[in-house]
């Protein structure tokens, strides 16, 4: 089979910047084993044009010559001539942004089975992120990401969500449809990399380290984190706390080193940006407890491959988390912006041996259902559906 694939591809395996990067990349990985795949990789501001090719598998890369990301609408029809030349069974199309929705168009009016990927709505997360933060910015943000996501699904025919909790959104959002023209939703969770499942722990007795993985933005709560953590540290000094993840918003990442100096965290506090995969490895060895705080998660890849390290969860009730994360037998769940709840399930953890070595189990056994191999044969089922499908 012929499949290509369009959507954010790391420039390195070894520093992968998101969960959609991480999806595209591990899906790639596996389909290529297999079969013949194309990827077309987002344009990128300071990017440039670069076609790479390795067996079975060849990733176009694009220039973004404007300053923003809608500017990389102009390379609509360079990305179009290269989805033609390639003569694909199918386009797999991860994201619902403006260019994803010129593309998914182009595709049906050539007679390519189109299937579109959808990494939690934006609609949501924007609305969420300006009704707590509202600013001129995060209005535009909202109305504009809004309306190009609307466009996309309502022309969408076959969509594929990673949890329920976004196969419900899009129902209920996306509600004027005729129910013969309902688009056909296939729910199958992203998986992490084998590399995860296997990697031996290394964590040091000696240390009570408390590791968040997670874009450096507004959504991932790190504030709340921060001040969780605060009231940890006056319970058990020994606590640590390790944040790591690629640089979405400097403006929180300096909002957040604020905080950490206003509570004098200074020397309990460390923070990595735009890490190696290797260093992400070693500071997944070393962590006793996996913490994220986040206001809104499609799925949260990080908490899986947490997971598959033995790493109990303390989370937040919010999006696909609970579909990931079972309270009180993988982790342990509360309220968004409830710092004090969150701080005390963390010392919970730190303090409660038995439920901690109880929850590692429960999660490496929960983890091995999202190794990429068995997830990439289920959207493998998908593809054939939608090709050999005469509705």
């Amino acid at each position: 089979m012929n499949i290509v694939v369009i959507g954010p591809y790391p420039l390195s395996s070894d520093c992968i910047r998101g969960g959609v990067e991480s999806s595209v990349y591990g899906l790639v990985k596996e389909l290529s084993s297999r079969h013949n795949v194309c990827v077309l990789d987002f344009p990128r501001i300071g990017g440039r044009d670069v076609v790479e090719r390795q067996e079975q598998l060849t990733i176009h890369r694009y220039r973004n010559y404007g300053r923003h990301n809608q500017d990389a609408l102009r390379r609509k029809e360079d990305i179009i001539r290269d989805i033609v030349e390639f003569t694909p069974d199918i386009v797999h199309i991860h994201g619902t942004g403006n260019l994803s929705g010129e593309i998914y168009a182009a595709a049906q009016e050539l007679h390519i089975p189109v299937l579109l990927t959808v990494h939690g709505l934006l609609s949501v997360e924007k609305k969420n992120i300006l009704l707590r933060h509202p600013s001129l910015k995060h209005l535009y943000q909202y109305v504009v990401q809004s309306r190009a996501e609307k466009a996309v699904l309502n022309r969408a025919k076959y969509i594929l969500v990673d949890t329920e909790y976004v196969a419900r959104q899009i129902r209920n959002v996306y509600t004027k449809k005729l129910p013969g023209l309902q688009p056909w939703l296939y729910v199958v969770p992203q998986g992490i990399q084998t590399v995860f499942l296997n990697l031996q722990h290394k964590m040091s007795t000696d240390e009570q380290i408390i590791l968040s993985v997670g874009a450096i933005s507004r959504r991932k709560g790190h504030l709340y984190l921060i001040r969780a953590f605060k009231k940890v540290h006056d319970t058990i000094p020994a606590a640590k706390l390790i944040i790591a993840g690629s640089l979405a918003e400097s403006s929180y990442l300096k909002q957040m080193q604020d905080e950490i100096e206003k509570l004098s965290l200074s020397d309990c506090i460390e923070m990595y940006t735009n890490i190696q995969q290797s260093t992400l490895l070693e500071l997944y060895q070393r962590a006793y407890i996996f913490a994220l705080h986040s206001q809104e998660e499609s799925q949260g890849i990080a908490l899986v491959e947490a997971m598959a390290v033995g790493l109990p969860v303390v989370s937040t009730m919010v999006g696909g988390i609970p579909d990931v994360v079972e309270n009180e037998k993988t982790g342990l769940l509360s309220a968004y912006a409830d710092a004090d709840r969150f701080a005390a399930n963390l010392t919970k953890l730190l303090q409660c041996q038995d439920l901690h070595n109880r929850m590692t189990i429960s999660a490496q056994a929960a983890a091995k259902n999202y190794s990429w191999p068995n997830i990439a044969q289920t959207v493998e089922t998908v593809y054939s559906k939608i090709v050999n499908s005469k509705i």
